[in-house]
């Protein structure tokens, strides 16, 4: 599969996807940034992945290969217990095609895995079981507080059985969060490197049609509970004078819409592309994240990102990871608290006219702009499997 170079190590990088959530997420951005930053190095990206029927098309480097069972759904006892052995044909899917298409044509396979539960890593662990691992490097990207998980041992559990099965050294724990990583690194006793966010290579574009004179506040992606569905059903109802002056820009799936007298919904397809992406990011002024603190407290937001490197205004919930990121660069007056809706609505009034607030988002947005992007995800990349091989 890799091609072999004159006098340089041949590798690959396989990113393991159990999941691909029906592309609502992050997944196909990322690793569509993972693979410009393996090819800066000179490294072979494959994607191994369980296909899902909502999407269809794919990179020519995405391989359709494991079994789509779903380990993250719910279930009763009995369930839960098929779901092991439904983690034992996952993670034999991920073997065979390691072993008859990638092991043979490198010199170092990293596989790499960054959204998980722990069944998803119980079936990598098969995998490794099944495959010669003497050329093994495996990388897992803890994105959530699983120190607080009721099954966090499992985690540390089966960090500690790829110890065991490949060299120890050769696995490496990542994170995307400074907060999340000395978390995770008190409760795993080890080291976990914080990666960054590669995805921020945004398509800049034209914004949309004229806004008369509204101040735009979007809400990115699917407003699900845990990003403040039921706080945004508040502010639509809160009836002001200025709430007209303000118009919310949402999925069609949030069932929101306007009041009398409150603020003007905008309904939008629930799946942008990436340049209608941009192109929603440029029109507005404000980026809206009531995302609950403890679903956040410490993860980040590829959003909130994004929304920085556009140099916009982004509100969050206090005591998140995004407010703790807005507080380095004294924007505290950026994290609030939304139960007064009345307030909330004069807070986005208020910042979106400010130029102080403006001037430090700037200031944000120039050293964000210095960490996250796919030239340092890549050498990072090329310092983690060094200091492995030394």
């Amino acid at each position: 599969m890799a091609k072999e170079e004159t006098g340089k190590i041949n590798i690959n990088l396989v990113s393991f996807i159990p999941n691909l959530v029906g592309m609502e997420a992050h997944v196909l951005p990322y690793h569509q940034s993972v693979t410009q930053a393996a090819n800066m190095i000179n490294w072979q990206h494959i994607v191994i992945f369980a296909p899902h029927p909502s999407v269809k098309e794919l990179p020519s480097n995405w391989i359709p290969c494991l079994s789509t069972n779903d380990l993250e759904l719910d279930g009763n006892l009995l369930q839960k217990i098929t779901k092991i052995i439904s983690a034992f044909k996952l993670g034999r899917n991920g073997a065979n095609y390691l072993r008859h298409q990638i092991l043979n044509s490198s010199e170092h396979t990293i596989i790499f895995l960054e959204r998980f539960i722990h069944l998803q890593l119980l079936a990598l662990v098969f995998t490794l079981l099944f495959i010669p691992t003497e050329k093994i490097h495996v990388w897992l990207l803890y994105r959530r507080d699983t120190h607080k998980a009721k099954t966090r041992f499992i985690y540390k559990f089966l960090n500690n059985i790829i110890k065991r099965i490949i060299r120890p050294y050769r696995l490496q724990l990542l994170t995307d969060s400074e907060l999340l990583s000395k978390s995770l690194s008190n409760y795993f006793q080890e080291p976990v490197m914080v990666m960054p966010i590669p995805h921020t290579d945004l398509i800049i574009s034209d914004s949309f049609v004229d806004k008369n004179d509204q101040i735009v506040c979007w809400l990115p992606g699917y407003l699900r509970p845990e990003k403040g569905l039921e706080v945004m059903k508040s502010l639509v109802n809160c009836i002001t004078k200025e709430a007209k002056k303000i118009s919310f820009v949402v999925a069609k799936s949030s069932g929101l819409t306007s009041g009398v007298d409150g603020v003007q919904i905008e309904l939008i397809k629930n799946n942008l592309t990436r340049s209608e992406y941009s192109q929603w990011l440029m029109t507005c002024d404000i980026v809206l994240m009531p995302y609950d603190c403890k679903a956040y407290g410490e993860r980040t937001s590829g959003i909130f990102t994004e929304c920085v490197m556009a140099g916009k205004i982004p509100i969050v919930t206090q005591n998140t990871w995004m407010a703790n990121e807005l507080y380095k660069y004294h924007l505290e007056e950026l994290a609030i608290e939304w139960e007064d809706t009345t307030q909330v609505i004069l807070t986005i009034l208020k910042v979106s006219h400010e130029p102080n607030i403006k001037t430090k988002i700037a200031s944000m947005q120039k050293q964000y702009e210095k960490f996250h992007n796919i030239e340092s995800f890549s050498q990072k990349m090329k310092f983690i499997f060094e200091q492995s091989c030394s």
